[in-house]
C-alpha cells in the first residue's frame, strides 16, 4: 500500500521580468493579491499551487506529518474529522461576498468605458434632478445606519424556578433546622430568630434537599458534593427543558451558554452539566460565571448582549441560581449569621436572541444595560467570604452594606439617567445643580443679598416618568428601603419587590426575574412599557438593565406562580384590579414584620368591605375600565370573593 501525501509549497515565484519590464511592479501586484485574498484563501492557494505527489512506504517515518495538515492516510479519519461547511461558513463565505462586489463594481466600471460623451451629459442632468439626489441621499443614509447599526438583542422567553412543594419552609422549620446543627449558641439562635421576623420573608420559601433532613430536629443537614449537584441539576435542567419547550427552539440551536452561581463552581463546570443533559452543539460557546454575587444576572445579560450583537443571527440561553446546600453556615459570627435567614433556593433562565425572526414572538427587547464597580477596600470587604475562627466557612455581610449600595447605585445612575430621563427632568437637575454652583460663589465672595439665599438641595429626578416599573433586588427590607429612599419611590412601586422577597425569600441574582414575573402577573404590564431591572453584587457592584416590553403573556395575568393555602389566601386589588397576592394596605409596605403580627396579613373573604367601600376604593384609584376590570374580579375570584353588583356602579 502506499499513501499519497499533498505537501504545502510556497507561493509561486513570479518568472523573470522580461527586458524592458519593471520588476517592482509585479512585485507590488502580488503584495496586493496577497493583502486582498489574505487569511485562509491566500494559505489554501499557496498549498494548491503546486500539486507534487509523494509516494511513502507504510513503514517509513511519519515525523513530517506533524507540520503538514493535508497529510492523507486512508487508514487515518484525520481529514473525515473537518466539518467543511463550517471551514465554508468561517473561512470561504466573506471571500463570496467580496466576489460578488467585485463582479458587480467591473460591470459598472465596464459599463462606463463604452459609455460616449452624450451617455455621460445625460447622466449629469439627471443627478441635477432634486428627486434622484433626495433619492441617493437617503439611501446612502440608510446603508450608513445599517453598516453601523448592530443588532438588537430580544427576549424571547423568561422562566423562574418554581421548587417542589416538599422543598417549602416556614420560618418556624427553619429555626428548627438550624437547631438541629448542634453548632449555634443561644446568643446566635435569638439573633437568626430577631433576624427571621423582620427579614421581609413570609412562611412559603424553599430550602434545598440536603438541609431538609433536619425537619425532624435531630438528624445534621447533608452539605456535600453530591446534595449540592443534585439541587444545581433540578434548578438548572428544570428551566431548561421548559424553556425550550415553551419556545420550541433545540438544543442545537443554542449558539451561546452563560451559567452564573457565585458560590458553586464544580469540576466539570454547570455548563458542562447542562450540554451533557440536554446534547448542545460541540461548539457551542460556554461560559461559567462564579463569584458575581447577586448582580450576576446582569452581567451574564450584558455579557450575551456583547456576543450576539458582534454574532448576528444566533441564540444565547442565559441560566442564573444560587447554591444553599453548601453555603449553610455553621457557626456564631453574627456578620455571617444573615446568610442562613435570608438566602432561599430559587433560579431563573431567559433565552436571548439576535435574530431578526425572532423579534416577531420576543416578550422584551433589551434597550440598555450600565455596570458600576467600586473598588475601595470598604466595598470590596462589605461583603466577604471567609472563615471565621473555627474554620466554618460563610460570607460575612459588613453593617456599611446599605451605604455601600448607595454610592453604588449613584454611580450606575449616572450613566443610566441621560438614556431613560425625559428631557424635562434632565433640564430640572441641570438647573438645580447651577443654581446650587451661583449661590454657593455668590456666598464666598460676598455679592449683595447673598446671605438670604439658601444652596439647594441636590434634586433627585423622578425615574418614574421615563420608567413604568422597577425591579430593585430583593437583597433584604434594609436595601430595598435603601433604594427607595435614595430614588424617592412610592410604596407601590417597590411593591413587585417587597411581595419576592416576601414570597420567595432573597434567591440571589435571580431575584429580579421573580420580580419581573410578579409585575407580568398583577403589575398590569402593558406594551410598550420600560421595566428597570436593579442589582447589587460583592466587590462592590450595581448593575442596571433596561428592558421593554413587546408582548405581554396574557395567560399569566391574575395567576399566581405559586398557590396559597386558603388559610393564606390574601384578596386584595391592584392598579389593575385584578386579584393580587400583595400586601393589604398600601400603607404599611412591610406588614409581615409588624409587631401585631409577624406573619403576612391575609384579608378572608369575610372581612372584605362592603359594596359601596370597595367602589369607593375603585374610584380612588382612578381607574379607566371599570367595567372590564370587575369582569376580571369576577371570573378569578367566583368562589372566594363577593362581587360588586353591576347595579351599583355609578357611570361616571
Amino acid at each position: 500500500g502506499q499513501d499519497w501525501q499533498l505537501l504545502p509549497k510556497p507561493w509561486p515565484p513570479i518568472p523573470a521580468t522580461p527586458a524592458g519590464h519593471s520588476g517592482p511592479f509585479f512585485e507590488a501586484m502580488e503584495n496586493i493579491i496577497q493583502r486582498l485574498l489574505g487569511g485562509k484563501l491566500a494559505m489554501d492557494l499557496q498549498d494548491f499551487g503546486v500539486l507534487t505527489k509523494r509516494s511513502v512506504s507504510m513503514g517509513s517515518s511519519l515525523d513530517h506529518v506533524d507540520k503538514d495538515v493535508y497529510y492523507w492516510e486512508p487508514k487515518s479519519l484525520r481529514i473525515r474529522t473537518i466539518n467543511w461547511g463550517y471551514v465554508f461558513l468561517a473561512e470561504y463565505l466573506p471571500y463570496t461576498y467580496g466576489l460578488a462586489m467585485a463582479t458587480v463594481g467591473s460591470l459598472m466600471i465596464s459599463q462606463l468605458y463604452v459609455w460616449s460623451l452624450e451617455d455621460f451629459l445625460r447622466a449629469w442632468y439627471l443627478l441635477r434632478e432634486p428627486l434622484v439626489m433626495q433619492v441617493i441621499g437617503a439611501s446612502a443614509l440608510i446603508l450608513a445606519y445599517l453598516s453601523g447599526h448592530k443588532s438588537s438583542v430580544y427576549c424571547l422567553e423568561n422562566l423562574v424556578f418554581k421548587p417542589p412543594d416538599h422543598w417549602k419552609v416556614t420560618r418556624h422549620d427553619i429555626l428548627k433546622m438550624l437547631e438541629a446543627q448542634n453548632c449555634f449558641t443561644e446568643t446566635s439562635m435569638d439573633f437568626q430568630r430577631r433576624i427571621l421576623e423582620n427579614s421581609g420573608t413570609g412562611e412559603s420559601t424553599h430550602w434545598p434537599p440536603g438541609i431538609l433532613d433536619s425537619r425532624d430536629g435531630q438528624t445534621e443537614a447533608t452539605c456535600d458534593m453530591a446534595a449540592a449537584r443534585e439541587e444545581a441539576k433540578e434548578v438548572l435542567f428544570s428551566l431548561v427543558r421548559d424553556l425550550l419547550r415553551r419556545t420550541q427552539v433545540k438544543p442545537k440551536q443554542i449558539d451561546f451558554l452563560i451559567i452564573n452561581c457565585s458560590l458553586f463552581c464544580p469540576t466539570p463546570s454547570l455548563c458542562a452539566l447542562v450540554c451533557n443533559e440536554f446534547g448542545f452543539r460541540q461548539d457551542v460557546r460556554s461560559y461559567n460565571l462564579g463569584g458575581m454575587g447577586c448582580s450576576a444576572n446582569v452581567i451574564s445579560v450584558d455579557l450575551a448582549k456583547q456576543l450576539l450583537e458582534n454574532r448576528p443571527g444566533s441564540r444565547a440561553l442565559v441560566l442564573s441560581m444560587e447554591n444553599i446546600t453548601q453555603n449553610l453556615y455553621k457557626g456564631n459570627d453574627k456578620s455571617m449569621l444573615l446568610q442562613n435567614t435570608l438566602f432561599r433556593c430559587g433560579g431563573c433562565g431567559l433565552l436571548l436572541s439576535s435574530r431578526l425572526l425572532d423579534s416577531m414572538k420576543a416578550k422584551y427587547k433589551l434597550l440598555y444595560t450600565f455596570r458600576a464597580h467600586l473598588s475601595d477596600d470598604n466595598s470590596y470587604n462589605c461583603v466577604y467570604q471567609k472563615q471565621d475562627e473555627r474554620g466554618n466557612s460563610g460570607v460575612a455581610l459588613s453593617k456599611d452594606i446599605v451605604k455601600v449600595a448607595g454610592r453604588a447605585l449613584r454611580q450606575n445612575f449616572v450613566q443610566l439617567a441621560p438614556h431613560v430621563l425625559p428631557v424635562r427632568e434632565q433640564a430640572k437637575v441641570l438647573c438645580n445643580h447651577f443654581w446650587g454652583k451661583t449661590v454657593s460663589v455668590a456666598k464666598q465672595r460676598g455679592w449683595p443679598l447673598a446671605e438670604g439665599l439658601t444652596v439647594p438641595e441636590g434634586y433627585t429626578p423622578n425615574f418614574g416618568k421615563g420608567i413604568d416599573h422597577f425591579c430593585i433586588h430583593a437583597g433584604g427590607r434594609a436595601v430595598i428601603e435603601g433604594v427607595q429612599k435614595n430614588l424617592k419611590l412610592t410604596d407601590r412601586q417597590i411593591r413587585p419587590s417587597v411581595q419576592t422577597l416576601h414570597d420567595w425569600g432573597n434567591t440571589s441574582s435571580s431575584s429580579i426575574w421573580y420580580e419581573t414575573d410578579w409585575i407580568e402577573r398583577f403589575g398590569d404590564l402593558q406594551r410598550g412599557e420600560r421595566v428597570l431591572q436593579i442589582s447589587f453584587g460583592s466587590g462592590f457592584k450595581c448593575n442596571s438593565a433596561v428592558w421593554v416590553a413587546l408582548r405581554v403573556d396574557r395567560s399569566k395575568i391574575g395567576q399566581p406562580l405559586e398557590a396559597f393555602s386558603p388559610k393564606e389566601q390574601e384578596v386584595c386589588t391592584s392598579d389593575s384590579g385584578v386579584i393580587n397576592e400583595a400586601r393589604s394596605s398600601l400603607d404599611n409596605p412591610w406588614p409581615c414584620c409588624s409587631k401585631a403580627s409577624p406573619a403576612t396579613k391575609r384579608v378572608h373573604s369575610d372581612d372584605l368591605p362592603a359594596d359601596g367601600a370597595i367602589c369607593s376604593e375603585f374610584a380612588a384609584l382612578g381607574l379607566r375600565n371599570l367595567s372590564g376590570i370587575l369582569g376580571e374580579v369576577a371570573r378569578q375570584a367566583a368562589q372566594t370573593v363577593r362581587v360588586v353588583p353591576w347595579g351599583s356602579i355609578d357611570p361616571h
